[in-house]
C-alpha cells in the first residue's frame, strides 16, 4: 500500500504545482531508521504539535509501527492520525497552529431534546 500512497502524492503534485511531500526519517520499532512521507503542510502541524509540547511525533511514528490498520501504510496512518486530531481540535476550539480548516472537515447541526449542536468532522482526509 506504500507505493499506493506514494503515487497519490505524485498525483497530488501533478495536480497542483505548490503541494510538496517531504520524507523525514524517525526510528521504527527495530531502532532502524524509517521514511515518513507527508504534505508540506502536515509537517508543519506536527512541528506545531511538537513546539506546544502536545506531541512527541516519534511516540506516534512507534504507536502506529505497533498498532497497523488493515492495508495502510505507516506514512498515511500517521497522515490520517494527523489529520483527526487537527479536527477534534477545530470542533473543540482548541488552537491549531492555524486558521484554515483541515482539509475534508465538514460540519452540521445535530438537535438533541431542545439544543442544537454543531458537530462535525464527518468528511475523509484527503488521500487516495
Amino acid at each position: 500500500m506504500h507505493l499506493k500512497y506514494m503515487q497519490w502524492l505524485r498525483e497530488r503534485k501533478a495536480i497542483d504545482p505548490n503541494f510538496t511531500s517531504i520524507s523525514r526519517t524517525y526510528k521504527n520499532l527495530a531502532g532502524a531508521d524509517e521514511l515518513i512521507w507527508l504534505p508540506q503542510s502536515y509537517w508543519e502541524y506536527v512541528d506545531w504539535l511538537e513546539e506546544h509540547g502536545d506531541v512527541r511525533f516519534a511516540d506516534w511514528v512507534i504507536h502506529c509501527e505497533e498498532n497497523p490498520h488493515e492495508d495502510v501504510s505507516l506514512s498515511n496512518l500517521l497522515l490520517y492520525w494527523l489529520w483527526q486530531d487537527e479536527c477534534s481540535r477545530w470542533m473543540n476550539c482548541q488552537p491549531t497552529g492555524s486558521d484554515k480548516l483541515p482539509a475534508g472537515l465538514k460540519f452540521w447541526k445535530a438537535t438533541y431534546g431542545d439544543r442544537i449542536w454543531t458537530a462535525g468532522y464527518a468528511g475523509r482526509v484527503e488521500s487516495y
